[in-house]
């Protein structure tokens, strides 16, 4: 089983890169294809894209309605045989897939945060979360080998995150009369950005004030036994695009109702809020007044900062959407009941059933199928370490 970035080099022709994340994954990744024999290209849409990949490349300044004719013409005039992007929902990217999949002789590859958080990458062929091609027939994996896990952590790439994001969106701001035309998938605005990390600092700052107390009550089984709901950023591709609700107060809705009706009255639903999330949304009034509707004021825990190990260790069960905290929950053998479309909804892995039986059905997940699972995952598009990294190195399973 060849893992889908060696696929890719083994193309040994020539390769288009359009936008990547903040920083300087995308020039990284182009000297490994390189050294292994392709030739690269880059489309940049922005002064971010331009400022951290500025060799070999061409900008894009007309609206977006001329993106896809300008992308033909390119294609055509340099012979591409395959596009790579980060993320596959952005309006430019759509426009990619959609003329790959009018065009046999081309291929689409997508680079993504890691299935396996906190320190690994995702790299696809043709899409990734609720559009990858990873099986989801459990007898597609009785036979793959189960093979070593790399559970070493890594170095934090906070800080590098913070400093990339931080450059990519002054360049972007810098030079937006030269892109005037550009339409990025996210809020751009400097200004909008610095009010709310300002108001997550706060946040996170009361958190820690009252995340030890939370833990204690944990630790001496106050609410036990519980389930997790971790929550989403409101605006993620995940929820707007691969979920049926599209809105994270539906979600907090629904799995509320369900859990005041159908789980046992001893138990405890604590909703995790997203650490990414802090300074953009907050569902206390929402979340009170929900849980005083139903009758499960006392049972309804809303929590922020404290760390998803220390729950996924001590919970009975987790209902997610379709986040990547349904992986680590598999891997602490807990039962998972997914909303969205999730790549592990797999029978025998995740809960099959209605979310109102999950409370009182729910079973562990199969461990053997999981280590296949995560084998397969590994080997095939899983890449160590982090697109933040300053001297990031791509590291695979073999």
């Amino acid at each position: 089983m060849s893992h889908y970035l060696y696929e890719l080099a083994q193309l040994k022709e020539n390769i288009l890169f359009l936008q990547g994340p903040v920083g300087p994954f995308f020039k990284n990744v182009t000297k490994w294809l390189q050294n292994q024999g392709c030739k690269v290209y880059k489309i940049n849409l922005n002064g971010g894209d331009e400022f951290f990949f500025p060799q070999n490349s061409m900008s894009f300044y007309e609206p977006i309605t001329e993106f896809r004719q300008f992308l033909i013409d390119y294609i055509e005039k340099y012979s591409i045989s395959a596009i790579v992007v980060f993320g596959d929902c952005r309006a430019y990217h759509k426009i990619a897939k959609s003329i790959v999949d009018s065009n046999s002789n081309l291929s689409f590859w997508v680079f993504e945060e890691g299935y396996l958080r906190p320190h690994y990458i995702t790299f696809e062929k043709n899409g990734v979360n609720g559009f990858s091609l990873i099986p989801k027939n459990y007898d597609f994996y009785k036979n793959i080998e189960i093979t070593s896990f790399d559970e070493n952590k890594g170095k934090s790439h906070f800080y590098s995150m913070v400093y990339y994001t931080c450059v990519y969106y002054v360049l972007m701001f810098l030079k937006r009369r030269k892109y005037s035309n550009y339409i990025h998938h996210r809020n751009s605005s400097l200004a909008f950005y610095a009010s709310h990390w300002g108001l997550a600092l706060i946040r996170k700052l009361k958190a820690k004030l009252i995340q030890p107390r939370l833990i204690k009550n944990l630790f001496n089984n106050k609410y036990k036994p519980f389930y997790i709901f971790p929550l989403q950023c409101d605006q993620d591709f995940q929820i707007q695009v691969h979920s049926n609700y599209h809105s994270m107060r539906s979600y907090i809705f629904r799995v509320i109702r369900s859990f005041a009706k159908f789980a046992d009255d001893k138990s405890y639903l604590l909703i995790k809020h997203h650490p990414m999330d802090e300074g953009f949304n907050n569902y206390n009034h929402l979340i009170k007044k929900l849980s005083k509707r139903y009758g499960v004021s006392e049972r309804v825990i809303y929590l922020h900062g404290v760390p998803m190990p220390v729950l996924l260790r001590n919970a009975k069960g987790l209902v997610t959407v379709n986040s990547t905290c349904g992986l680590s929950a598999l891997i602490h053998g807990l039962p998972v009941k997914v909303l969205g479309n999730a790549h592990y909804d797999i029978e025998r892995l995740t809960f099959q059933k209605e979310l109102d039986l999950f409370w009182n059905e729910g079973q562990k997940p199969d461990a053997e199928l999981f280590e296949r699972y995560r084998s397969y995952l590994c080997s095939k598009s899983q890449i160590k370490g982090s697109v933040y990294y300053h001297d990031f190195n791509l590291k695979i399973n073999d």
